[in-house]
């Protein structure tokens, strides 16, 4: 006898993938953004997918996104697309990537749709949706950012170029709509998710336009005095609103949120957290396949400026990849953590090497070729530079180059003149040597960012040479030469530099390093000439007054000065004694590691009291505290650069097994072509 069930099999629920109006209407719809549909019925606004079902199976639509007159009323839902492999179970939806996506050729795409989308549901918390909405309603109004953005742009964005105006005044007049305004390089989807991040990028660009507001701005914009000085709270909240709305990988503003948050906290010294701040940006760059090329072709149903539009849009987001490659390189050779990124996985080609126009749909990309003389600076070549060195330092990984105890020094060797040739290489307005300064006065910004691309390749030759500087004559010279030129590029850097300006991380870090490294040199192999040793506390005089300007506005310089002048005093007491006077290089009996054991004792001596680990409220001149990277709440955060973290760079270098003292011939013939004599 069989048993049937009386009760019927439930029908499976068909996962929707019309948009929601086709889907209300009961259409076929084509699955275009917009679709074929609501083009023809002239209600492309409406088309949104990713709809959400609630309990009852019914389709609810999607909410919009508004501006900063509305925001408060209501804070979208992030909708999960499939397509950017964002999905809890972790597998990229990258064609033939891995096993999972083989099985959108097996299933039928409707089963595909059922599983992915179970592993990618949308944030719904209506206590985080309020939170949003608390966090977002505290940027200030829209004039007042206007102003802040400008300022951005005018003294911030040019270290980098990581923001294209155009694409942030796109999202910028959108995000002030009460209507969703398409935007022809993006989807009517892709358009809500970047405008739900966007207050989040507008927080750290209020903070980074605070960071290094210019006196002459503090009248015009429509803050209060505690507002001014309150960087270091939008920073935070800028941060607070992206964890809130959660990290997915779909959105190019949180991208950007998270690394101008990491430029400020590199600015304030904390670069442990900047560099996590960075590797937020990364992972979520490489969910958006931001490291894999992606070429664009006309087809029949685009337009002609739509393409361009694509076009111009996809090189945008190639420069705000090599930046990111760029500062997982730095952090990774400063910090001495590894990288997030490795060269193997990228195979995204370079960005065009000319300026995104104000209009991109109606320009046809265009580079200059090498050699034209009258070629206008652009916004990516210093970019460009940075990502070839970049790459020479995972080059250097890879070959464990920046490692002491290397058997064949010419792997060195080999790098030092790639790098050179690279700095040679650079457009004549970046030069070093015999510059092109005719563009100097329409982009004030070239004589500085010259010199930052100068004292970069020096930073990698420092770092290249620093641990053979003991067991090599070789890279004992070429760490001089590139510690010299680091801190006479600094001098004028300084001297061009605002005093706005002064929190830079690299006014004080280069400096810094630098004269560290000058230091044990010195102290390792003294020069015996009296031209040579005055040249020397000449640069480490002119370093210890940089230092002490700027230390009121730059923690890293107030971490970092107390080092630096005992390095100072410790050589002027080592070059006139008397046994340094009398003795000559072959007499001497002192191997360099001991020198250099001794000068890091002297120094942790002189540090014995609490380590400034910790950021103060220095007050300036006049009594008043300095600007907001100083504020009181940052007042117990530790600072990632202090004391320590110079001292354990002489732990870095390291003698070989048998060291002679060699003569002091090469800092005669370095003094010489530097007309020191």
């Amino acid at each position: 006898m069989y048993v049937t069930d009386t009760n019927p099999p439930l029908k499976r629920r068909r996962i929707v993938t019309s948009c929601s109006e086709c889907h209300r209407r009961k259409q076929k719809c084509d699955r275009k953004s917009p679709c074929n549909n609501c083009l023809a019925r002239n209600v492309a606004r409406k088309c949104a997918y990713n709809a959400l079902q609630n309990s009852s199976g019914r389709v609810t639509e999607p909410t919009p996104v508004l501006g900063l007159e509305h925001i408060q009323d209501r804070v979208s839902v992030v909708p999960t697309d499939n397509t950017q492999g964002s999905g809890d179970l972790g597998y990229s939806l990258v064609a033939g990537s891995n096993a999972f996506v083989g099985l959108k050729e097996v299933l039928q795409d409707e089963e595909f749709d059922q599983i992915t989308s179970a592993h990618n549901r949308p944030f719904r918390s209506p206590v985080l949706k309020a939170h949003a909405r608390a966090l977002i309603s505290q940027l200030p109004s829209t004039p007042v950012l206007q102003q802040l953005a400008d300022i951005f742009f005018s003294e911030v964005n040019w270290h980098y170029f990581i923001l294209e105006r155009y694409y942030f005044d796109d999202l910028f007049s959108r995000w002030q709509s009460t209507e969703l305004r398409p935007v022809s390089y993006l989807s009517a989807q892709e358009l809500s998710i970047e405008l739900q991040y966007f207050p989040a990028l507008l927080f750290q660009v209020v903070a980074l336009s605070l960071q290094f507001l210019p006196p002459e701005a503090l009248t015009l914009t429509q803050l209060s005095s505690k507002d001014l000085s309150s960087s270091y709270k939008y920073s935070e909240l800028g941060n607070e609103l992206v964890t809130v709305l959660g990290r997915h990988g779909v959105a190019l503003t949180a991208i950007l949120a998270d690394f101008l948050r990491a430029s400020w906290l590199k600015n304030c010294g904390r670069g442990i957290e900047a560099w996590h701040s960075a590797g937020n940006a990364i992972r979520q760059a490489q969910e958006l396949s931001l490291h894999r090329q992606h070429d664009i072709h006309q087809s029949s149903e685009d337009s002609v400026e739509r393409t361009l539009s694509l076009i111009w849009y996809d090189d945008f987001k190639k420069r705000v990849w090599i930046n990111l490659f760029v500062w997982d390189s730095l952090m990774a050779m400063i910090l001495g953590r590894p990288r997030t990124i490795h060269l193997d996985d990228c195979d995204v080609k370079p960005p065009i090497d000319c300026n995104i126009p104000k209009d991109p749909s109606k320009t046809v990309p265009m580079t200059v070729q090498p050699g034209e003389s009258l070629k206008r600076p652009t916004t990516v070549s210093a970019g460009l530079f940075r990502y070839a060195l970049a790459c020479k330092v995972h080059e250097m990984r890879a070959l464990k180059a920046d490692r002491p105890h290397l058997k064949d020094h010419d792997i060195i060797q080999n790098l030092h003149e790639q790098v050179i040739s690279l700095l040679e290489s650079v457009p004549p307005y970046l030069r070093f040597k015999n510059p092109d300064t005719s563009w100097d006065g329409e982009y004030s910004f070239l004589p500085q960012l010259r010199e930052e691309v100068f004292m970069a390749a020096n930073l990698f030759l420092m770092t290249l040479h620093r641990p053979h500087i003991l067991a090599s004559a070789e890279s004992r010279k070429s760490a001089l030469e590139a510690t010299l030129a680091t801190l006479e590029s600094q001098q004028r850097f300084f001297g061009q530099t605002s005093e706005h300006h002064y929190p830079l991380f690299g006014l004080a870090f280069y400096t810094i390093d630098a004269s560290i490294l000058l230091s044990v040199i010195v102290a390792s192999y003294p020069p015996q000439s009296q031209e040579a040793r005055q040249y020397v506390y000449h640069v480490l005089q002119q370093a210890i007054e940089r230092l002490s300007h700027i230390q009121p506005y730059n923690p890293i310089a107030r971490s970092g000065l107390g080092i630096v002048k005992r390095c100072y005093e410790k050589l002027k007491e080592a070059c006139h004694s008397p046994t340094n006077t009398s003795a000559t290089p072959s007499s001497s009996a002192v191997s360099p590691r001991f020198e250099l054991q001794n000068l890091r004792q002297e120094l942790n001596h002189q540090n014995n009291v609490p380590a400034k680990d910790f950021q103060q409220t220095p007050s300036l001149a006049d009594g008043s505290l300095g600007p907001d990277l100083l504020a009181p709440e940052l007042s117990m955060i530790p600072d990632s650069f202090s004391e320590a973290y110079w001292l354990d760079q002489l732990d870095l270098i390291q003698s070989a097994t048998t060291v002679g003292q060699d003569s002091d011939m090469f800092w005669d013939s370095l003094l010489f072509e530097r007309n020191i004599f």
